[in-house]
């Protein structure tokens, strides 16, 4: 009987350790007012680079502002986005990457690019919600 008591009382343990552990790596789906905000920032940062390479900013403030986007469009999580999230995301590397060669034809081809894909990102999700 002592050893029954001793199973049935790991058992209750692990059980409500288990659930205990469940509750806290559960994560929470952002809601739509987060991911719109998280598009509409990321379109924003996207715009600015776009305006400073046309202005003429050095490429330190550009891989700055690209970096930062790239840090923004992480909080588009939404399921039915994250391949054109990554996409996007992929076109925000080959700016830096034009920036860091200072090929600034590439980079304003590519941040062109990334403005359209983000357009579009921001659309898409309008449309589905």
């Amino acid at each position: 009987m002592n050893t029954f008591k001793k199973i049935l009382v790991s058992f209750v343990m692990a059980v409500a350790l288990a659930a205990i552990s469940a509750n806290a790596f559960a994560v929470a789906n952002p809601s739509y007012g987060d991911v719109k905000a998280a598009i509409t920032n990321t379109l924003a940062k996207v715009e600015e680079a776009q305006a400073a390479l046309n202005n003429g900013s050095n490429n330190d403030t550009l891989i700055d502002l690209v970096n930062e986007a790239r840090q923004l469009q992480k909080d588009i999580a939404n399921n039915v986005l994250d391949v054109k999230r990554n996409q996007a995301s992929n076109v925000l590397k080959q700016v830096r990457s034009a920036l860091q060669k200072n090929d600034v034809e590439t980079a304003k081809t590519a941040l062109a690019d990334a403005v359209n894909r983000y357009k579009e990102i921001q659309q898409l999700y309008a449309s589905t919600h």
